[in-house]
């Protein structure tokens, strides 16, 4: 997927807050939340938050030596800073103050799962629907034609740009193969099992589509390098995560294709 795992960071000065707040993060499985690191004290989050530069910092609001609001602050003096901040506090009171100082979210303590799914959800709305969005709108023309996906249960529809890429599963425990539509968005969508990947091909109906091996069809909208000595196929950020390589049999008419330059 797209998101495997979101890197985060907890800043409370109350320890046994850290462990109620620990004890839900890591009940997450997709996407996994790992945590970098939590302390206590103040002056080591901001030196740690700086360094290891987590996606989403938890910062507890009322704390000693520094408030959060300050540590918050601090942060911003730093021009890499580039951290989503989730104020947590026991005190209503506080939520102004975190609205004024535009902060990502802000919870109650304790923290509860419904609250933090919720946070999760919305950065990853905020992560695909907005900055990477706009660029992906640079480079794709609006209101592009729509293609169904069939599945077990019925019909998906979407437009073809949210589509990052095709994949065939083929390697889960227990599991019959199926194709498998990855979306920009961070879903997965299983199509029904009979389809097969030629097939699925000619259903786009679209040059932007490139069968790279006999088990991936990619859109190279989202392409952003080929490796040709070790035939890997880099997508653009953040799906670089995403491991495929180019069959030898289709790198020469890759080439033919896209390396034309004399």
């Amino acid at each position: 997927m797209p998101i495997q795992e979101i890197n985060v960071a907890i800043i409370d000065d109350e320890q046994n807050a850290i462990k109620m707040l620990r004890n839900e993060i890591v009940t997450f499985r997709e996407p996994k939340l790992n945590i970098l690191f939590t302390t206590t004290d103040p002056l080591v989050g901001i030196k740690k938050a700086k360094e290891m530069k987590p996606d989403i910092l938890f910062l507890d609001i009322q704390m000693p030596v520094k408030s959060g609001i300050e540590v918050l602050r601090n942060l911003r003096d730093d021009s890499d800073f580039d951290c989503h901040v989730v104020f947590q506090t026991g005190y209503e009171k506080y939520t102004i103050d975190a609205l004024r100082e535009a902060a990502f979210d802000f919870i109650m303590k304790p923290v509860e799962r419904p609250d933090l799914s919720n946070m999760i959800n919305r950065f990853l709305n905020l992560k695909y629907k907005s900055s990477f969005r706009n660029k992906i709108n640079q480079i794709q023309e609006k209101g592009t034609q729509r293609i169904s996906l069939p599945t077990a249960d019925g019909v998906c529809f979407f437009q073809k740009d949210e589509i990052v890429a095709f994949e065939y599963m083929a390697h889960e425990v227990g599991v019959k193969p199926y194709w498998a539509a990855f979306i920009y968005d961070n879903r997965k969508v299983i199509l029904r099992r009979t389809i097969k990947g030629q097939v699925l091909l000619g259903h786009t109906n679209n040059p932007d589509f490139f069968m790279i091996n006999s088990g991936t069809i990619i859109n190279l909208n989202y392409l952003s390098f080929v490796d040709y000595k070790n035939r890997d196929c880099i997508m653009v950020p953040p799906f670089d995560k995403m491991k495929y390589q180019i069959a030898r049999n289709k790198l020469a008419k890759f080439k033919e294709r896209y390396d034309n330059m004399v």
